[in-house]
């Protein structure tokens, strides 16, 4: 099964939550409170948040934590990257393109382009997107009116 990780999840929980707060700074235990999160939670979720510049830091009495851009400018991709790392789906599909099997196999440049329209897709979602359930609906459906690009047929 294909999934991300819980503290990639988390990370968009509390995004979610610092985004409802807009500028006012939220301490570690305001976080945990609210999104019913553990401390010692919290506090990796913020490093990963600071340090991948999606989150402020700031110290001091009247210090805390506030998202650094609005949600709509931080995409699934943005959270995904900061807490996964760079986004591949096989061996073959990471920046070398290499594995055990590279000499015999023939399916690296596909999985590379499957790899990139997953990166293209989640980069195009925000959190504003996945904060209302209907845009997340709507690309869905957009999704499917596409209809598929290619057909596959049994020979």
């Amino acid at each position: 099964m294909l999934r991300i990780g819980k503290l990639t999840d988390y990370g968009i929980v509390v995004l979610n939550h610092l985004a409802a707060q807009g500028a006012v700074q939220q301490s570690v235990d305001d976080i945990s409170s609210t999104t019913g999160l553990n401390v010692p939670t919290v506090r990796k979720v913020m490093k990963a948040l600071v340090d991948s510049g999606l989150v402020i830091a700031r110290r001091g009495a009247k210090g805390g934590y506030r998202i650094a851009r609005p949600p709509a400018q931080i995409s699934v991709r943005d959270v995904v990257e900061a807490f996964e790392g760079p986004i591949a789906l096989t061996e073959c599909s990471q920046d070398h393109h290499v594995c055990d099997i590279t000499d015999t196999c023939n399916l690296s440049d596909g999985w590379g382009g499957i790899n990139q329209l997953i990166m293209q897709m989640m980069g195009r979602i925000s959190l504003e997107d996945v904060r209302n359930p209907q845009i997340v609906d709507q690309l869905y459906r957009q999704l499917l009116d596409d209809g598929p690009r290619i057909q596959l047929v049994n020979l």
